[in-house]
């Protein structure tokens, strides 16, 4: 016979696991967005993350993929730039600490059903935190650029917002129900 209450649990540790490696793998990687830019009189394409763009094509007579770190000159593209450094490297502290005190409070290690709610929680607070930043990036990046598609790196993210709400509110969930 299924225990419902620990297949519910298991599924919301699975679903936070999955939102923390995604977390990981979208700040990491530099497909957040992809466009084309006028350089030198020729289009090339770039593809940029939190921390560098990408430039493909043909410079200076080489072909190839060359990346930069941005430069640190204050703007609207900055600010969102670093409020989502901070919201995905934030939520990834948090995810994985929320993880951590969920199995210690669901192994009885710790027996207080108030860490599995500040866990539960803190899950959900995560993705709302990138569910915002994301919807910023995008807003602004649409307002600067007119051809732009959106990667898989912030495609991630998107997923990654559902499973955190879903994942947090299973943990508060099953932390409700009664062992049978």
């Amino acid at each position: 016979m299924v225990d419902t209450k620990k297949a519910l649990m298991l599924l919301a540790f699975g679903l936070s696991t999955l939102t923390v490696l995604f977390y990981i793998t979208s700040t990491a990687t530099t497909y957040w967005a992809t466009y084309k830019i006028a350089r030198s009189g020729a289009s090339v394409e770039v593809h940029a993350g939190l921390w560098t763009a990408c430039v493909l094509g043909r410079q200076g007579g080489v072909s190839g993929e060359v990346c930069e770190s941005y430069d640190t000159a204050a703007g609207k593209v900055e600010a969102v730039l670093y409020f989502n450094r901070f919201t995905t490297i934030t939520s990834i502290l948090v995810v994985v600490g929320a993880l951590v005190v969920a199995v210690l409070s669901y192994l009885k290690i710790v027996d207080l059903k108030v860490l599995m709610y500040a866990a539960a929680g803190s899950i959900i607070a995560s993705g709302i935190l990138i569910f915002i930043g994301t919807m910023w990036y995008v807003g602004e990046l649409k307002n600067e650029l007119s051809d732009i598609a959106f990667g898989y790196s912030i495609i991630l993210l998107w997923l990654a917002f559902p499973m955190a709400i879903i994942g947090g509110s299973l943990m508060i969930v099953t932390s409700r129900m009664t062992d049978e």
